[in-house]
């Protein structure tokens, strides 16, 4: 299944007008949110985001480029991060630079593409699960941590199937967290570049948490997971809608995401989201 949606399949030329303009403003997003925790470094048909944190980032298209990318802009590319000593990998929003997927095969890179999903506050529907309380989290609160060891644990464990890993899990992810790791999600926390929903149950604390960053008008949600032991109940759907609508009533105007699969667009569907484009990433090997 393909996961590309085009502007072209609109039945408008308003309608497509009006799509086109909303992924423009999705790539400029994309283009803004690493900044602040990396240096930003132009490198030819492409902007290098070298990470200043325990996160590691990737390159993206220049936003002031307008001419066809092709693989010897990747050679150059490949060049600058081996400079800066970091990996290559490339993001980018196919219906903007739709020539890149075909230069990055060409370079050897593999590619994955995702589904580029948005949510305006009218499109957003709040979802309630019986025995589940969301919350924002404040920056000393240990949930934020937790948050983040449960993504390590469900992203360890692919898809949306029902699993074993659980709160073992949990903690076990949990204690692995680095004080630099630590001290950077709550610097983010603090400073408003980052806003995190956990889901909690009465027995067993945080079961699922999720994020979204904060840039102007558009808001990225991601890191959205849930332990596998506690899939399939609606979790992900409530949370997804629960952090959307907190961005809209901070001021955000449209809250987007990339949905890996199909199973994963029919969960941010339920909330509200709905498909827009796709979101590509390339690397090195992994064919």
């Amino acid at each position: 299944m393909t996961l590309e949606f085009s502007e072209h399949s609109e039945t408008s030329t308003g309608g497509a007008q009006l799509t086109s303009g909303l992924v423009a403003t999705i790539d400029r997003y994309f283009d803004a949110a690493p900044r602040p925790d990396a240096d930003a470094v132009e490198v030819g048909a492409f902007t290098l985001f070298v990470s200043r944190t325990p996160w590691s980032y990737y390159a993206r298209p220049s936003l002031h480029g307008d001419l066809p990318i092709e693989s010897t802009d990747l050679e150059l590319l490949a060049a600058a991060c081996r400079k800066h000593g970091v990996d290559l990998s490339v993001e980018w929003v196919h219906e903007v630079r739709p020539e890149l997927r075909e230069a990055a095969r060409a370079y050897g890179l593999s590619c994955e593409e995702h589904a580029l999903m948005a949510a305006t506050a009218d499109q957003v529907r709040a979802q309630a699960v019986p025995g589940v309380t969301l919350r924002v989290v404040e920056p000393d609160d240990d949930a934020l941590l937790a948050g983040r060891a449960i993504a390590e644990v469900s992203f360890g464990f692919g898809g949306t199937a029902v699993g074993e890993p659980g709160v073992v899990e949990r903690d076990a992810a949990l204690a692995r967290i680095s004080p630099e790791m630590a001290e950077h999600l709550r610097y983010r926390a603090r400073s408003g570049l980052t806003v995190t929903v956990v889901a909690e149950t009465a027995d067993e604390g945080v079961v699922a948490a999720g994020s979204y960053q904060p840039m102007g008008p558009t808001a990225e949600v991601l890191a959205v997971a849930t332990l596998p032991s506690a899939r399939r109940r609606g979790i992900a759907a409530a949370l997804s809608a629960r952090l959307a609508q907190h961005a809209h009533g901070a001021g955000v105007e449209t809250a987007v995401l990339s949905a890996q699969d199909a199973d994963v667009v029919r969960v941010y569907e339920r909330a509200g989201f709905t498909a827009v484009g796709t979101v590509h990433a390339a690397e090195p090997g992994q064919d």
